[in-house]
Parts: structure tokens; sequence; C-alpha cells
């Protein structure tokens, strides 16, 4: 009983959302058409990828990169800027999750190892808005964009057109904040690169790479899920325990919740009537993603927004990854790692994440505004 109990408070978000879903199913009686409401192709991907990543961090690519590209610089201004924009670029490929739990652990190492620590906290503060920003850019690189992407069916020219201004914008922003709010002080050389494991490395490329072609549309998701099924199965079952099953529920959860509302005749007129420009739907996903986070916000909103306008939802949802702490899934695990390495600098690094990220998303959301 209570290692269920500690199951469903460990992850407020999660606790949310198993609520929600049990509140429609007061509206909606449990029943078959439950299935429907499922996007199994998300949960397939995200599964996927999360096993792909857990084995390529397993084998010290991650760390193996970010390591190579500090050991060449010798100021912490530049290994701030080659830390930031290696989780940028990297949140393109996997998860900005993914990213954050491999690279904000090893910036924490770095500054204590070169006595750079009074760094430590905006440097992953710029990181944390890297991997964020970065990660919209593609379909894999948000869990949001995951859903939005085979929700709508978006093609993947339209989808990497639609994101490039917010990617880009927010690219400037992180260079320019990091060149200035960081020293250029001198500072020892870095640790010995860790032993990278080739011979697994291959096996999770594939994972990887067929999980790809499946977030591409070029083969079915099933196809995904058997491949790496099968091999972790056989070669790496112990990587079933690095999955984020709590936001695999998270997704059931509102995927039931959504559903139950959007087959409500009272729900979908009061949606549906008021979500039908590009600035009400831009603004709508914005500000509930402050409130509830990006990624629920987009399986609350989705089956009220027509394809007309799943672009401005999904640039709404991206650029409200920015502004409050629980705005996104991804900035809560940095602050975890913060509480646990400087539990005396958290209410700092909260009034400095808050300040700086409400200032990108005014410049960001200005971008977008202004191609509509």
């Amino acid at each position: 009983m209570k290692k269920a109990a500690n199951f469903f408070t460990k992850d407020i978000v999660f606790l949310i959302a198993f609520i929600f879903a049990i509140f429609s199913m007061f509206l909606v009686a449990p029943n078959l058409g439950y299935i429907d409401y499922i996007n199994t192709t998300v949960l397939i991907i995200m599964f996927s990828l999360m096993i792909a990543v857990a084995g390529m961090k397993e084998a010290n690519l991650f760390s193996k990169i970010a390591i190579f590209l500090t050991s060449k610089f010798f100021t912490i201004r530049y290994i701030a800027l080659v830390l930031v924009v290696a989780t940028f670029f990297l949140g393109m490929l996997v998860t900005n999750d993914a990213v954050l739990l491999t690279m904000v652990p090893f910036t924490i190492i770095v500054t204590r190892q070169t006595n750079q620590e009074k760094h430590a906290l905006l440097i992953v503060i710029l990181q944390t808005f890297a991997a964020n920003m970065g990660a919209s850019l593609t379909p894999m690189g948000d869990p949001q964009n995951i859903y939005l992407y085979a929700y709508y069916n978006i093609p993947f020219g339209e989808f990497i057109k639609t994101m490039l201004p917010i990617t880009g914008t927010s690219l400037i922003l992180l260079l320019v904040t990091t060149y200035f709010l960081i020293p250029n002080d001198f500072v020892n050389p870095i640790m010995v690169s860790p032993k990278l494991d080739r011979k697994n490395l291959l096996f999770y490329f594939l994972i990887f790479v067929i999980t790809i072609l499946a977030v591409l549309g070029i083969i079915p998701a099933w196809v995904a899920l058997i491949n790496t099924m099968f091999w972790t199965l056989l070669k790496f079952r112990h990587l079933f325990k690095q999955v984020d099953y709590h936001l695999l529920l998270t997704f059931l959860m509102f995927f039931i919740f959504t559903g139950n509302l959007s087959t409500s005749t009272l729900f979908s007129d009061i949606f549906s009537g008021y979500l039908n420009t590009n600035y009400k739907v831009f603004f709508a996903s914005l500000i509930s993603s402050q409130m509830i986070s990006n990624v629920p916000a987009s399986v609350l909103l989705s089956p009220f927004v027509s394809r007309d306008y799943a672009l401005p939802l999904l640039q709404g949802v991206n650029v409200g990854a920015m502004g409050t702490l629980i705005a996104s899934l991804a900035s809560l695990i940095t602050f975890k790692f913060v509480s646990k390495a400087f539990p005396e600098k958290k209410r700092l690094y909260i009034k400095t994440y808050t300040l700086l990220s409400i200032i990108y998303m005014i410049f960001i959301s200005a971008v977008v505004l202004l191609s509509y």
C-alpha cells in the first residue's frame, strides 16, 4: 500500500493528470471508446527514445562529447559557451529531459573541478533554456513535439520551418547572455575523458535510428517497438529501469482526460469556439503551459484546436517552456540537481531562472507574433 502511495505522490504532474482523468470519468463513464483516445504512436516513440538515450548515456557518449569540447577551451566563459551550445544542439536529437539528465551533473562537476562553482547556477539555467529551445526545433526533441507531430501529422519540413525562428532567436539570446554574464577567467585543465563503450553503442544507435525513422513516418511505430523490445530484452534489460514511466502514464492520463472532454458538447463548444485564431491559440497554449507545463497543455488543448491552428499551438507550447519553473517538465530536472548540489541557493536559483526566463519568453514571443 505504501509503495502504491509513493508511486502516485512521487511525480506531482502525474498525480494531477491522474486526478483529472478520474474526474473526467464522471463525465463519460469508462467504455471501449477510451481505446480511441490513446495515441499509441506517441507512447511507442517516447518509450523507444528513452531506452536509446539511456543506453547512449550509459555508454558515456554524451560525457565523451562534452568533455572533449570543454577540454579545448581554457576560460570559464568559453567553457560555458561550449556547454550551453552542446546542450542546445544535443536537444535537437534527443529529448530535452534526457540531455539535461546528462549535461547538468557534468556541468556541476566541471565547475567544481575548475573552482568555478560560483558560476554553476547561471550556466545550468542557460543549459536548461538551451535544452528546451534547441529541442523545440525537431519532432523528437520534446515530448510535446512528439505528440503534436503525430497528432496533427505535420510534415517534417513544415515542422522545422515553423520552429526555426524560435530556435534561431533562442540561440542568439543564449550566446549573448552567456558571453556577457560569464566572465573570461582562466581555469585549470578539465578531467580525463571516460572510456566509450563502442560495442554496445552500436546497438543503442540502432534503436535510436529505427525510432527516428518511425518519427519521420518512414516505418510504422510498431516496427520501432519490436526492434526496441528485441534488443533491450536480449542485451539491456536493466535499461527498462531508466524509462520515465511517470511521464508515459502522464500522457496516458491526459489522453483519457482530454478524450472525455472532447466528447462533451459543452467543453467542445467552449474551447473550439474560442481557439479559432493564431493569436488566441498561441496565447492559450503559452499561458496554460505556465500553469500545468507544456506537455499536459499540448494534450489538453489539441482536441479543441483544428489542423488550421496546429502550428500556433506548437509554437505556443514550445515558447511556453519559458516563464515559470513548472512550465517545462525538463526544467524541474535541473532544479532537482541544483537543490541537491546547492541546497542553500534554491531561492536564488528560482529568482534568477524566473527573471531570465520571462525575458527570453518576451523576446521569442515577439518574434513569433510578428510572423502572424
